[in-house]
């Protein structure tokens, strides 16, 4: 009986050793993979960093003012006294919010009604004004956008851990595939509509122009590379303006924010 006593001690003694064992070790940051924003958490708003003069290089949608460095389409009430705000570099700056004012934007002698912020200038273009309600547990940091294999028929870019690809699927239609790590979280479908007088020619991905959508701004709520939140803002021209959406891109799905998206109209086609 000895021999299978001692086998089943054996047993018993791996066993154990097994329970105790540690699982194996995770390739990601403490406390950042698993950061989720609940849907119940305010995300704040997008604004528009101003370019000071009509000379300045600066993104298409970008209002000219030399006297507010920032502005933003909601209304006052809407928005915080003192903003917090990041651009598409650097970090976070504090704002000062103005009285409702009109600028031009466009042509046709068209105003743009916003509201205007005094503080640093930022780089031109998209800018995010964050919720007084911002956890300490975000660490935002704006994330550059690389433009990769632009073709009429293809565009792809990275984004951080992000890529978002565009595919042109008919000569006016295409399709947008953001993936994280290789794995797919957000997929859309986008088209030209034709209008009288506009060029009839098929949609150009690496030119851009009307109805697609191309990556303006994105920043990250926590360690991007552990999956941390990211917000994408794309840019989406149109015959009359331009919109801009924001995105929340999670560990493996994507929230498309409406109450953040802006249009901005700026002259008849």
């Amino acid at each position: 009986m000895r021999a299978p006593l001692a086998l089943i001690a054996a047993a018993a003694t791996l066993a154990a050793c097994n329970a105790r064992s540690p699982a194996p070790p995770r390739n990601t940051a403490p406390g950042t993979a698993t950061l989720e924003v609940d849907r119940s958490q305010p995300l704040g708003w997008l604004a528009l960093a101003t370019a000071p003069t009509q000379d300045d290089e600066a993104a298409p949608y970008a209002p000219v003012s030399a006297t507010y460095p920032l502005v933003a389409t909601a209304e006052a009430a809407q928005l915080p006294a003192t903003a917090n705000v990041v651009g598409t570099r650097g970090g976070v700056q504090a704002f000062q919010r103005g009285a409702p004012t009109n600028l031009p934007y466009g042509c046709d002698q068209n105003q743009l009604a916003v509201t205007p912020f005094t503080g640093p200038r930022l780089p031109p273009g998209p800018a995010w004004i964050l919720p007084p309600s911002a956890p300490p547990t975000w660490q935002v940091a704006p994330l550059a956008l690389t433009s990769h294999e632009a073709s009429a028929a293809h565009h792809r870019y990275t984004i951080g851990s992000l890529t978002l690809d565009l595919a042109r699927t008919a000569d006016t239609r295409g399709t947008l595939t953001l993936t994280r790590d290789g794995r797919t979280v957000h997929r859309e479908d986008f088209e030209r509509v034709t209008m009288e007088g506009a060029d009839e020619s098929p949609i150009d991905l690496a030119a851009g122009g009307p109805a697609i959508p191309e990556p303006a701004a994105a920043w990250s709520l926590a360690d991007d590379a552990a999956g941390g939140p990211v917000l994408l803002v794309l840019s989406v021209p149109g015959y009359e303006g331009s919109s801009l959406r924001a995105l929340l891109v999670q560990a493996t799905a994507t929230r498309v924010l409406e109450d953040m998206s802006v249009y901005l109209y700026a002259c008849a086609f």
